[in-house]
Formats: structure tokens, C-alpha cells, sequence
């Protein structure tokens, strides 16, 4: 019970560390304590042939408090498996913001010079973001700063993208692409994307999160969405 107990407050304050089976292996070590407490009371039964009261109002207690936590694991993994989500998804876990070590430290020259963050809710889920923008320190032109962030996204964290796509709006454009694959186990699936906008060179913008210094912004989002597009 000691070692368990040891594992599951390693677990428990892992972090960012373990997002991907924190939830997980959480459950498992409880319930395998549970497991180990019913056993041992069982056990001390036999091995005591019933007892005294006070062994046998232990016993009783402890029983209850066995079977009490073993119902309230089975809420939480249904809770984590997304049962009592409105809307369908991987599970209903709380997503963690995004940390800025998916992408800093940048290649040398390129430097943040916006960092904003958001949660939300949605039809298709929860998610939560965080987008960079970035802009470069040592006369990269503004056209090749994106190739160097989805280079160094490939080097850093392995992300394969999809080709890229022309976006217009009314006062910017520029070119994105997207990458998105599912990480976690169990009670921690959740799908992970990636995008790198790079604007338009030449064409002046400030959009609210991108000063008008920015060549492009990477955006990090963790969803429960069912389909990773």
C-alpha cells in the first residue's frame, strides 16, 4: 500500500509531464489499492476467525470505504470517458492549456513577440490554445520564417504537415498548414494540433494577437473532437 501510495502522489503531481496516462494510471493504482485493502480484510478474517467487535467493526468500515471508492472510480472514469458530455468526444477530461516548450526554444533569430491563450467550449467538444506570434531578430525575410518553424516543429516535436492553403480576409492573408494527430491513453486521449500561419509579405496587418512585427503565428490546440482534421 506504501508503494502504491508513493506512485499515485507522483502521478497526481506529474503534471504537463504525465498528461498523456496521468488520469490513467491514477485510476489504476486506486483501484489496485482498493483491491489490496478488500484482500487484506478478507484475509484478516480468516486468519482471526472473526475476531473481536472492534476487529469486526473495522473490518466492516473498511469494506465500505472499499466498496464507497470503487463506485466513485467508476463515476470518474465515466466522467473521463466523456458519458456525461452533451456533445460526443474523445472524454470529457479538463485539457490543459498548451505549454510554450512545444515550441520554444526557437532557431536562433526568430523570438516571440505575442503569447495569448484560451479555453473554451463547443459543439464539438472542449479545447484549449495557445497561439505564438513570431517574428525574426536576425534579417530572416519575413517569407522564410514559416519554413523555419515548420522545420524546426518537424525537428522538435515530429509533426508532419499537410500541404498548404491559401487564407484571405478582409485585412490579411497569408498561407497555413495543419497538423493534427491523437496522443494519450485511455482516460487521457485527446487530439493535439498544430498550425503555422505565415502572412503575406508586404501586406500590412495587425489582427489583435499578431503585432504588425510578426512574419507568421504557430497555434497549439488540444481537443476531445472525434475526428483529428
Amino acid at each position: 500500500m506504501a508503494v502504491l501510495t508513493v506512485a499515485e502522489l507522483g502521478v497526481a503531481f506529474g503534471g504537463w509531464r504525465v498528461r498523456h496516462y496521468q488520469h490513467s494510471l491514477e485510476v489504476l493504482m486506486i483501484a489496485a489499492g482498493v483491491m489490496v485493502l478488500l484482500a487484506g480484510l478478507i484475509w484478516d478474517r480468516a486468519d482471526t476467525d472473526g475476531g473481536r467487535v472492534r476487529q469486526r467493526i473495522a473490518r466492516v468500515l473498511g469494506g465500505l470505504y472499499g466498496v464507497l471508492a470503487l463506485f466513485v472510480l467508476q463515476l470518474f472514469v465515466l466522467g473521463d470517458l466523456g458519458v456525461f458530455a452533451s456533445a460526443p468526444s474523445y472524454g470529457g477530461k479538463a485539457l490543459a492549456t498548451p505549454e510554450a516548450k512545444l515550441l520554444v526554444p526557437l532557431p536562433g533569430g526568430l523570438t516571440v513577440v505575442n503569447d495569448m491563450t484560451s479555453c473554451a467550449d463547443s459543439d464539438a467538444g472542449g479545447f484549449c490554445d495557445r497561439t505564438f506570434a513570431i517574428a525574426a531578430t536576425d534579417g530572416t525575410p519575413d517569407d522564410q520564417v514559416a519554413g523555419r518553424l515548420l522545420a524546426h516543429l518537424g525537428d522538435s516535436g515530429g509533426w508532419t504537415f499537410g500541404p498548404a492553403v491559401e487564407e484571405r480576409l478582409v485585412d490579411w492573408s497569408g498561407t497555413r498548414w495543419r497538423a493534427c494527430r491523437t496522443a494519450g491513453w485511455w482516460l487521457d486521449r485527446q487530439n493535439e494540433h498544430v498550425s503555422v500561419f505565415a502572412f503575406t509579405p508586404g501586406i500590412p496587418h495587425n489582427n489583435g494577437f499578431a503585432p504588425a512585427q510578426a512574419a507568421a503565428t504557430v497555434e497549439f490546440a488540444f481537443s476531445h473532437n472525434q475526428v483529428c482534421k
